[in-house]
């Protein structure tokens, strides 16, 4: 029966030593060449007849190899698991194995050693209440309210013609002519375009608009009328010039009279607008409709909150729990498992591939004392959620099926599923870690929230650009 030893270095280094001796795999080794009997179809022998020793000189370093291999596999394995050592990365060859050659024409006993990396034991620190973790609460103000509650009536309001002056958002229909110097250029172009007075709007253009009406005229520069918009698309969109039209040139300046000012105008704060804003039979007056706004801006601005509490709490419990890994070894495993990275990569990357490991090690101490399990439901949920955020989080007419079906379809990726279950799975981590510590709220402005929000936006986006490149 073959032999698992085990030797400490020390208290993160180990080398597992497996003797397999002749006695252990010459059977199985046996066994193997007899399947390769049965199945041979070798010239001048009948099939499943031809000769072990001829096999055996054919194929036998390769089965041999094969059943030494799954054999050593298996009894380090089985030791690893039955013992609860909780090793990082996977085994390597030792530094001190010696080379191994198969000889067929004496079989002999093998010795293989495997060096291991040994996670740290430890006890989390930072984890109860004695701990207290501060976590920013934003007021939702009345006019955040008022703002949301326009913006849902704009929404659900028409485009309608107005007289008045022109204002942000509003459709503008032009009939343009172009100019030569000042007056209109005889034989010009002469055209018809429509533009949406916004941000990407000439800014002097704006201004000047504010103060214009149906029926009024604007001088415009159709080449710097808009952001972004270059000669193909002013001559396709302003000047209805067709491909045939290539040889056609023209003057930028044109000569503008407002035609037509098309304005959204607000839906009524009446049934048909609640239930199409909010879901039939949730609101039934305007009151109710901004407490609902209310509710949801709170929710969004808590949801942040909570994420820049379970980051506050990450860093904090990193700060407590400094661990000693096996540097030597997991570098070595680092270059065994990349192929082509090179020491230098190695050492530039290894502190953020320590903090990642030294995170997952808290975290996995965190699942054991919370005794977190993930159900599958809660993976299918996160699938759905993942794909109701491609929509914006705002119910549709129809979303569900769509959200149903794409989800199964993710859920059929095994490499996303991995991900969903992680997601869950720090998720009720730090659910768990809120519940545990001590919570202080903090009272903040938005302006200070928000630039909080971004800073870490700012920060989680620097270190996935750092993941990439590695």
């Amino acid at each position: 029966m073959p032999k698992v030893e085990r030797k400490d270095i020390d208290n993160l280094n180990a080398v597992i030593t497996v003797t397999l001796e002749k006695s252990d795999y010459e059977p199985k080794f046996n066994t193997e060449l007899g399947k390769y009997r049965k199945q041979a179809n070798m010239k001048g022998f009948r099939k499943g007849k031809t000769p072990v020793s001829v096999l055996r000189k054919m194929y036998g370093k390769g089965v041999l190899a094969d059943v030494i291999n799954e054999m050593l596999q298996s009894e380090l394995y089985q030791y690893l698991n039955e013992n609860g050592l909780n090793v990082l990365g996977q085994p390597l060859p030792s530094e001190e194995q010696e080379p191994v050659e198969f000889d067929l024409k004496a079989l002999q006993d093998y010795v293989f050693k495997f060096d291991i990396g040994l996670s740290p034991d430890f006890e989390v620190k930072g984890a109860d209440e004695s701990e207290t973790y501060e976590k920013m609460a934003v007021e939702v103000a009345d006019d955040m309210v008022e703002e949301d509650l326009m913006a849902a009536r704009k929404r659900s309001g028409n485009r309608e013609s107005v007289t008045e002056m022109v204002k942000d958002n509003d459709m503008v229909k032009f009939a343009a002519r172009e100019l030569e110097g000042e007056t209109v250029k005889e034989g010009g172009i002469s055209t018809e375009f429509s533009v949406l007075i916004n941000n990407n709007t000439n800014e002097a253009v704006r201004e000047a608009l504010y103060t214009k009406k149906q029926g009024d005229t604007i001088r415009l520069n159709l080449l710097e009328l808009e952001e972004g918009r270059d000669e193909d698309y002013v001559r396709k969109y302003y000047l209805n010039l067709e491909e045939a039209d290539a040889d056609v040139t023209f003057n930028p300046e044109f000569e503008a009279e407002i035609l037509e000012v098309n304005r959204i105008v607000p839906a009524a704060l009446d049934q048909e607008f609640f239930d199409q804003a909010f879901g039939e039979g949730e609101v039934a007056s305007e009151e109710e409709a901004k407490e609902k706004i209310r509710e949801q801006i709170a929710g969004f601005y808590n949801n942040q909150a909570e994420a820049l509490l379970s980051r506050d709490i990450q860093e904090r419990l990193l700060e407590l729990n400094p661990l000693e890994l096996p540097e030597a070894f997991l570098k070595r495993w680092m270059a065994a498992s990349n192929e082509g990275v090179t020491a230098e990569q190695i050492e530039a990357e290894f502190d953020g591939f320590a903090k990642n490991l030294q995170w997952s090690l808290i975290r996995n101490k965190l699942v054991s004392k919370f005794e977190i399990k993930v159900e599958e439901g809660e993976v299918v949920e996160a699938a759905r959620r993942r794909i109701r955020s491609y929509f914006g989080g705002a119910p549709m007419a129809g979303m569900e099926q769509i959200v149903e079906s794409t989800a199964m379809r993710i859920l059929q990726d095994e490499k996303q599923v991995e991900q969903l279950y992680e997601e869950v799975l720090t998720d009720r981590v730090f659910g768990a870690l809120i519940e545990k510590v001590s919570i202080a709220e903090k009272p903040v402005d938005l302006k200070t929230f928000e630039a909080e929000v971004e800073k870490a936006r700012a920060s989680n986006a620097s270190s996935a650009a750092a993941e990439e490149e590695e």
